[in-house]
């Protein structure tokens, strides 16, 4: 009964996230009107399988230094918090991350049951995530510059056809690090088996197709009007920033990369056209989450452990 629990929640928790998600890994070249919608949904879906299949076990050092001991009423705690967050800014319409939410409720689960955490991993954890905002816009500002001086003005078309294919390219490789890191970082805190990583592989399929649709223009079209050239300097980006973190087993948020990335792009124009209000709520957002997250994990599993509530 209780696999049969952990299976459900694992296919709601990931198909809530591929469908959260997919604006910040695709929605460039579907918004660009690159792709169609379709076409980017699927490359999408395609990313997220192969970064779970080539990386999706790096991430367990992760999970080992923020939950030294696993169980299953620690993983359902850890599924049905992150759960009941996502679910929340899903209908506020808040490009959400799954990396910042399960490594704040399994961080909570640990505390609560007093665990022995590894907290120089949580210090670095803390330091990528903190970094990652100044390092993202550093990053696409100076490929905005370094790609102007490389563009052949006598070529024109013909070279925005080769960042078209490229942007395609990249928009894979963003959804690529996403499904080794963020998708990856859940399912080593399940138990690994075949069952599992079906079930895992359907969640993606169906929340990419199902529940994509209110996230697709949240960024895109309200920070900054996009741009063949922005849009592949700021996926590239991310998808680089996301990829390092990975090697080094660390969860990183392709959101909140990918959003400052998209501010990066904007300040390297003269005018800088930038909406803030939109990034502002986001960044509070994040906040919120890791602060809450915390909170609920730590007095589910406080209360389990002492009053049996679950």
């Amino acid at each position: 009964m209780s696999s049969l629990i952990i299976l459900a929640l694992t296919f709601l928790l990931i198909s809530l996230v591929a469908g959260n998600n997919l604006s910040s890994c695709t929605g460039a070249i579907i918004s660009g009107k690159i792709v169609t919608k379709r076409s980017g949904i699927i490359i999408a879906i395609l990313g997220y399988i192969s970064g779970l299949v080539l990386e999706g076990n790096i991430l367990k050092n992760g999970v080992s230094a923020l939950l030294p001991v696993n169980s299953t009423l620690f993983i359902t705690i850890a599924l049905l918090v992150s759960i009941i967050i996502f679910i929340y800014a899903h209908f506020k319409r808040i490009p959400n991350s799954l990396s910042f939410t399960f490594a704040s409720v399994i961080l909570g689960i640990s505390s609560a049951a007093g665990l022995n955490i590894n907290f120089t991993f949580v210090l670095t954890m803390v330091l990528f995530w903190a970094l990652t905002p100044i390092v993202s816009i550093a990053l696409t500002l100076a490929m905005m510059k370094g790609s102007r001086r490389i563009i052949d003005k006598k070529n024109i078309w013909g070279t925005i056809n080769k960042i078209k294919i490229l942007l395609v390219i990249v928009s894979f490789f963003t959804a690529f690090t996403l499904g080794a890191n963020t998708i990856g970082f859940v399912y080593s805190a399940i138990p690994s088996d075949s069952s599992n990583f079906i079930i895992v592989v359907v969640a993606l399929i169906f929340g990419s197709m199902v529940l994509s649709g209110r996230e697709l223009n949240k960024i895109g079209n309200e920070i900054i009007p996009f741009r063949y050239l922005n849009s592949i300097t700021s996926q590239l980006g991310s998808a680089i920033i996301v990829e390092v973190a990975t090697l080094f087993g660390i969860p990183m948020s392709n959101t909140q990369s990918f959003t400052m990335s998209i501010y990066g792009a904007g300040l390297s124009y003269k005018n800088r056209l930038l909406i803030k209000k939109p990034a502002i709520d986001i960044i509070k957002a994040w906040i919120y989450m890791i602060i809450v997250s915390f909170i609920i994990a730590f007095a589910f599993t406080y209360a389990s452990i002492h009053f049996s509530v679950l």
